[in-house]
C-alpha cells in the first residue's frame, strides 16, 4: 500500500513537487527513480492500463482540519497554562510569514484558536506565481521581511515557512533570525532539555561551532551527507542500531524528529520552539527564545558558489559524478596541501559515516565530499564541501572558514590546484568560483 502526495514547490511555479509513501516512510531518491523507471518502461510496453472502475467509492476527507487541530492539542497539553488551558498563547503576538504558500492555515487554524495576536502577518494567501518573495527561510527577502514586521509590531516571535510547509524558520523579539545553524541549535537545546545524551544528525554544511554547541550540551553530533532524505534515514538507522537519536536536520530548514514519526515538518517544528517559549515566559524569563542559542559561535565567513555542468543534459549527472569523485581522489592522494577528506566529521557514532563505511550503507542520491582545510599559520581554519545537485545540472560549492579571508584563498586553491590541474574547467563552468576567487565577493 502506498500513497501519493502532490506538493507545492518553492522553485519556479512551472515546478510541482510528488512525493511517496509507504507504511515505512517516504522513499529516497533513489528508490523513487526505480520505480519512475518501471512506471516508464510498462507504460513503453503497455503493462499498465488505467482502471476507468474503482472498487471503493472515494471519500473527501479534511486532513488539514485534523492536522491543525492535532497541532493546537499538542500545544495546550505541553504548555498546561495555569489560568487559560484552552488558549495558552494570550498575550503572545506571532507574526506568519506564509509567503504565498500554504502556510496561512497555521495563523487563523492554530495560533488564533489558541489566543494569539497574529496582526501583522505575512504573505497569508496562495499563490503559485510567488509576488512577494520565494518562500523559503533561507531566502534572505523573506527573513528580511519578517525582521520588520517583528520589530514593527513589537511581536514575540516571527515565523517563516517554505510552500509546502515541510520547512521553516523563526525571528525572535529582537529580530535576530534563526535560521541554518541558528536554527538547529535552537532546537538541539530543546531536545538535549527532553533527551539528555541524544545524537542529533545534521548535514555536512555546518559549522565546527555548532558541533562544539550540541557537545557543550551533553550531545553527539554526527555528521551526514547533505539532503534531507539523507539526514533523516541516518537518524533512522541509528535508532534501529541503539543509538537514541531524537532531531534530525538540515541547514535548509528540514527537521524531522522521532516523536513526529520521523517526518520533515515544519509546522510541527514551530511548535516546539512557541512551547519553549511560552514555558520561558511562565517560569518568569523575558529573554526570549534568542538567548537559547546566545553561546553558538558564528563562522567569519560562510559561502555558497555553483559550477554548471558543461554537458547535454543527459550525460550532466555522469560527468558530475566524474568531478566529484576526482575531487576527493586528489585530496585523498594527498595533492592539496593542507586539505584532508573529512570522512565523518567530529561524529562519534561510527567511522566514516559520511562516506557509509558501514555494513549497510545507504544507497548514493548524489556524490559529495567534505574536506578539512589547515595551514601552518591558522591550524586547522574551515572546510569545503563540493555537492552534486540532485535536481540541476550543477555543483554546489560551501566553504566556511573561521579567519578573514579563508573562503577566497580556499576557491583559489580549487581552482589553481584541482579545477585547472585535473582539468576539470573544461567539464564545469567555474566562473563564479574565479570571479570569487578574484574579488571575494559571491553577489
Amino acid at each position: 500500500m502506498g500513497v501519493l502526495q502532490l506538493t507545492a514547490s518553492h522553485l519556479p511555479y512551472t515546478r510541482n513537487g510528488l512525493k511517496f509513501f509507504t507504511r515505512k516512510g517516504g522513499l529516497t531518491s533513489p528508490e523513487v527513480e526505480v520505480l519512475c523507471d518501471r512506471a516508464a518502461w510498462k507504460y513503453a510496453n503497455r503493462q499498465a492500463r488505467a482502471s476507468t472502475s474503482l472498487p471503493t467509492r472515494p471519500s473527501r476527507v479534511d486532513f488539514m482540519s485534523a492536522y491543525s487541530q492535532h497541532l493546537r492539542d499538542i500545544i495546550k497539553k505541553r504548555v498546561n497554562h495555569p489560568l487559560h488551558y484552552d488558549t495558552p498563547l494570550e498575550g503572545f503576538q506571532i507574526i506568519v510569514n506564509a509567503g504565498n504558500g500554504s502556510g496561512g492555515f497555521f495563523t487563523w487554524d492554530v495560533l488564533d484558536k489558541l489566543g494569539a495576536n497574529t496582526i501583522g502577518s505575512l504573505h497569508l494567501d496562495p499563490d503559485g506565481m510567488f509576488p512577494n518573495h520565494i518562500p523559503n527561510p533561507e531566502d534572505k527577502t523573506a527573513m528580511a521581511l519578517t525582521r520588520a514586521a517583528v520589530l514593527e509590531n513589537s511581536a514575540d516571535l516571527g515565523i517563516v515557512f517554505d510552500t509546502d510547509v515541510d520547512r521553516s524558520g523563526v525571528v525572535d523579539s529582537k529580530g535576530n533570525p534563526i535560521n541554518g545553524d541558528k536554527l538547529i541549535a535552537l532546537m538541539s537545546t530543546i531536545v538535549l532539555r527532553e533527551h539528555p545524551g541524544s545524537t542529533i544528525v545534521t548535514d555536512a554544511r555546518t559549522s565546527m561551532a555548532l558541533t562544539r554547541f550540541i557537545t557543550d550540551r551533553g550531545g553527539h553530533h554526527c555528521l551526514y551527507r547533505v539532503g534531507y532524505r539523507n539526514v533523516i534515514d541516518k537518524g533512522v538507522q541509528l535508532n534501529k542500531d541503539g543509538v537514541e537519536t531524537h532531531l534530525m536536520m538540515e541547514t535548509s530548514g528540514h527537521g524531522a524528529l522521532k516523536e513526529n514519526y520521523f517526518l520533515d515538518d515544519g509546522a510541527y517544528m514551530v511548535v516546539k520552539i512557541i512551547i519553549e517559549m511560552v514555558k520561558m515566559k511562565l517560569s518568569g524569563s523575558n529573554e526570549g527564545i534568542g538567548s537559547l542559542i546566545k553561546d553558538l559561535e558564528e563562522p567569519v565567513e560562510s559561502v555558497e558558489l555553483r559550477m554548471n555542468v558543461v554537458s547535454q543534459p543527459r550525460h550532466a549527472k555522469a560527468k558530475a559524478t566524474e568531478a566529484i569523485e576526482a575531487f576527493r581522489a586528489f585530496v585523498q592522494e594527498g595533492k592539496i596541501e593542507g586539505w584532508e577528506l573529512d570522512s565523518c566529521g567530529d561524529c562519534w557514532v561510527s567511522d566514516g559515516c559520511l562516506v557509509d563505511l558501514i555494513d549497510s550503507p545507504a544507497p548514493i542520491d548524489a556524490h559529495m565530499y567534505r574536506a578539512e582545510v589547515s595551514d601552518a599559520k591558522h591550524g586547522e581554519h574551515g572546510w569545503i564541501h563540493l555537492r552534486q545537485s540532485i535536481h540541476n545540472p550543477n555543483i554546489a560549492v560551501n566553504m566556511q572558514s573561521l579567519v578573514p579571508g579563508g573562503c577566497q584563498s580556499m576557491a583559489r586553491v580549487l581552482i589553481d590546484k584541482f579545477l585547472i590541474t585535473s582539468g576539470m574547467n573544461k567539464v564545469l563552468d567555474i566562473s563564479q568560483i574565479r570571479s570569487y576567487a578574484e574579488s571575494g565577493n559571491n553577489s
